[in-house]
């Protein structure tokens, strides 16, 4: 089943939209995790560094941190001021850090050397030594946590934990001793990731304290980052909601004028070439409307044309048709005798005939662009000699001057028997419209690469707005000249002309003649082919 375009336009719309919008909440989502999981790393590496500050500041007094060893006292202890250093009111406070509060400060900055995030000391410190594991804690001291002090129960395997505070670190805490030997905190299982960072007083070495990264998240930062997921998620379904509604109303505004254009070509199909359509739309669907009305138009124009040319063709053909039947009815009744004057009438009506269905081949050949040229070589003077000879009688016979204006000769290629025939049609028609006594003038000159004829006649001339149609098949500007009485003509003169010039790659035009009449130029190449 075919789709309709308002649901194939709506589904590449939500495509469209669909893939930005993954594309878009992949890219935010990897981000989110990444980057989060950075600024973990930061975060851990700044609280290690106060908390090395710290120890640091403790160990002042005696040097050393024996005070440590062994003492869970002194690990609670520390993790309280730690606590309070950090904000927090130590291990029971409600206040969280800072840059933790909503609309709090930025994050602590991150340490000075991103070497000490992958787990490696900074620059300027040596090595520690090989870190002992610490022993199990003698069962005397395993107790059950302190629910008021926060504490937790010890593992036996791991040693003894400091009290795992809001700030998330002081439950992950190694301290050892400057030779290695663990002092306080937890044990580092196997496996896990870890950065470690000196303890110096008075730049020398007296311990080393080791945090472990989290394999995994904390509480409340996993459910950070749901709560970031979830918010991305329920954003994109709304948008993407909105964008479905936005996609089907686009598409239907975009095939709206498309099916108005639909049903008007149903129309002309159907024969109603004068439908038109009101150009809505894009500026391209409205273009593409106003080309529809255009095509409209100019179809109403042809078939308006195409009647009136059956039209016509039908009277001049029934013309000399009902004057021959006359006749032969006439001699078949015995009114009139079949004399020499008689068929000399009937063979002039059948030579009419005969002129006018090759008119009427010849522009329907043009029409079909197979109008057939021989191209030779010859030139003007003679051509336009072997016309004027040919009317010069006839001009005499009905009060007319005939005259030649000569020109430079010429060597042309043409075909001389076509350019003969549109001499000879623009000959015919001005010895037929022009008034008595009267001139007719032939000449030719050199116009830019080509040559000119121009063929004139004195008065009467044709009305300006008739000059455009003269070259109109079967138009006849009657209304100011009138033919001269009992000469026929196809009123397919001009018409047969214009094509001939146009197979040679010429034009044709008219205009009001200098002589008071009509002027008809044709301008021809040299060497047409």
């Amino acid at each position: 089943m075919k789709l309709r375009i308002v649901h194939q336009l709506s589904l590449l719309l939500i495509g469209a939209v669909l893939l930005s919008m993954l594309t878009v909440g992949g890219v935010v989502f990897w981000n989110l995790r990444t980057g989060f999981g950075e600024y973990l790393k930061v975060r851990d590496d700044a609280q290690l560094d106060r908390f090395v500050q710290l120890l640091e500041r403790k160990a002042a007094a005696d040097e050393t941190l024996g005070w440590l060893r062994g003492s869970r006292q002194a690990m609670e202890n520390l993790g309280d001021e730690f606590g309070e250093l950090e904000g927090f009111g130590g291990r029971r406070g409600q206040r969280p850090p800072p840059h933790l509060r909503p609309g709090g400060l930025r994050p602590p900055p991150p340490p000075q050397d991103w070497a000490a995030a992958q787990g490696e000391p900074h620059p300027g410190d040596r090595l520690p030594p090989p870190f002992q594991e610490p022993p199990p804690p003698p069962a005397s001291e395993r107790r059950p946590p302190d629910p008021e002090r926060g504490g937790r129960p010890q593992d036996p395997e791991r040693g003894a934990r400091a009290p795992r505070g809001p700030d998330g670190i002081l439950g992950r805490v190694q301290i050892f001793d400057v030779d290695g030997q663990w002092i306080a905190g937890r044990a580092q299982p196997q496996g896990e990731k870890f950065v470690s960072r000196a303890i110096k007083v008075e730049g020398r070495e007296v311990g080393w304290v080791r945090l472990t990264r989290e394999p995994q998240l904390r509480d409340v930062d996993a459910s950070f980052l749901k709560r970031q997921y979830t918010g991305l998620l329920l954003a994109m379904a709304a948008t993407l909601a909105v964008m479905l509604a936005l996609a089907w109303w686009v598409a239907g505004r975009w095939s709206r004028p498309l099916r108005s254009l639909q049903q008007a070509t149903r129309r002309m199909a159907q024969g109603d070439l004068g439908v038109q359509v009101s150009p809505q739309g894009a500026h391209e669907i409205a273009g593409l409307i106003q080309d529809v009305n255009t095509l409209s138009s100019s179809l109403q124009k042809l078939e308006s044309a195409r009647r009136m040319w059956i039209a016509q063709i039908s009277h001049e053909l029934r013309t000399p048709l009902a004057v021959l039947r006359g006749e032969f009815e006439s001699i078949e009744d015995g009114a009139r005798q079949a004399t020499p004057e008689v068929m000399a009438s009937l063979l002039e009506e059948v030579m009419q005939l005969i002129r006018l269905v090759g008119d009427l081949h010849t522009l329907s050949m043009a029409d079909l662009g197979q109008l057939h040229c021989e191209f030779t070589r010859g030139d003007v003077a003679s051509v336009v000699q072997r016309v004027a000879k040919r009317f010069e009688a006839r001009a005499l016979q009905v009060g007319l001057t005939l005259t030649m204006e000569a020109g430079p000769d010429l060597a042309v290629s043409w075909d001389f028997g076509r350019i003969e025939q549109v001499l000879g049609n623009l000959l015919e028609n001005a010895l037929r419209y022009t008034h008595a006594p009267g001139r007719v003038v032939i000449s030719w000159r050199m116009a830019g690469p080509g040559v000119r004829l121009v063929v004139e006649d004195s008065a009467p001339g044709v009305a300006p707005q008739d000059l455009a149609q003269l070259f109109e098949p079967l138009f006849r500007a009657d209304s100011s000249r009138a033919r001269r009485g009992g000469e026929h003509g196809s009123g397919l003169g001009l018409s047969i002309a214009q094509a001939i010039v146009t197979a040679h790659q010429g034009g044709i035009w008219a205009k009001t003649s200098d002589l008071g009449g009509l002027a008809v130029t044709v301008d021809l190449p040299l060497f047409a082919h």
